[in-house]
C-alpha cells in the first residue's frame, strides 16, 4: 500500500483481478474471500458505483489492522466479517455478481479453498453470469489440481491471465466468458481515476480472451479427474 494513495492497486495481479469488470460491468455485489490490506474492497469502494462489498476474513488481527490500511468503515456498500470464508459462502445461493478469492495465508492456500465442493458452493453462490475470479501463485504445487476442479464445476468457461512477471496466475470463471470483449472501453460503473489502474491489465485480458481456443482448452481440461483436497 502507497500511504500517500492508499486505495491505488499496487500490484499488477489485483489490477489483473478486477479485470472481471470487463465482463460484469455494472456489478451489483461483490464477495470477497481474504482480506489482508483490503486493495480489492478500497479500489470497488472508492472506484466501482453501485456496488456493495461483503469480505470475510478468518484472522482477527487482519481485521485489526482496518485504520492502519485506511479500509472504509461498514457502511452500506461495504462489510467486513471475521469468520471463515467456506461457511459464509456455503451460505449463499444466487447472491453474488462476483466472488474474488485471494486466500493465501503463510502455509499457502488453504485445502478447504481448492477443493472441488468449495468451487461448486462458490458457483451456487454466484447469480446465474456471475463469475469467479482467483489469484493462483503460479509456483503452487496444487494450482493444476484447484484449476481442473474450477474448470469442471463451471463447464470449461474458465480463462487463466499471467501477471506481468509471471508469479501469479487469475483464474476467471463464469458463462459469460463465452462472450467477446471487443473493443476496450471503460466499464458503465467504474469511474476515470480507477479505469486508469486498469487499463494495461485489461489489454492484456482481452490478448488472452480467445472463446474459440482458451475454452476449448479449458474444456479438455475439466475432463481430468482432481482431487477433492
Amino acid at each position: 500500500m502507497l500511504l500517500r494513495d492508499p486505495g491505488l492497486l499496487v500490484f499488477d495481479y489485483t489490477c489483473l483481478m478486477m479485470g472481471f469488470l470487463l465482463f460484469l460491468p455494472r456489478p451489483r455485489r461483490i464477495g470477497l474471500i481474504g482480506l489482508g490490506g483490503g486493495s480489492l474492497l478500497k479500489f470497488c469502494h472508492r472506484h466501482v458505483a453501485g456496488s456493495r462489498c461483503e469480505a470475510v476474513e478468518r484472522d482477527a488481527r487482519v481485521i485489526a489492522l482496518r485504520d492502519a490500511f485506511a479500509l472504509p468503515r461498514d457502511d452500506r456498500r461495504c462489510r467486513i466479517h471475521l469468520g471463515d470464508g467456506v461457511n459464509f459462502i456455503k451460505s449463499e445461493t444466487d447472491a453474488f455478481d462476483a466472488i474474488l478469492l485471494d486466500g493465501y495465508d503463510e502455509s499457502g492456500m488453504p485445502a478447504r479453498l481448492r477443493s472441488r465442493s468449495f468451487v461448486t458452493a462458490c458457483r451456487k453462490a454466484l447469480r446465474a453470469d456471475g463469475m469467479l475470479v482467483v489469484n493462483v501463485d503460479s509456483n503452487d504445487a496444487g494450482r493444476d489440481a484447484f484449476l481442473a476442479n474450477v474448470c469442471r464445476v463451471f463447464e470449461g468457461c474458465v480463462l487463466c491471465v499471467l501477471d506481468e512477471d509471471g508469479g501469479n496466475c487469475v483464474v476467471f470463471a463464469g458463462r459469460r466468458l463465452q462472450r467477446r470483449i471487443g473493443e476496450i472501453r471503460r466499464p458503465a460503473a467504474v469511474d476515470r481515476a480507477g479505469w486508469a489502474q486498469l487499463v494495461p491489465a485489461a489489454l492484456r485480458i482481452r490478448a488472452a480472451h480467445d472463446p474459440d481456443g482458451s475454452l476449448r482448452r479449458s474444456q479438455a481440461q475439466s475432463d481430468s479427474e482432481a482431487d477433492d483436497g
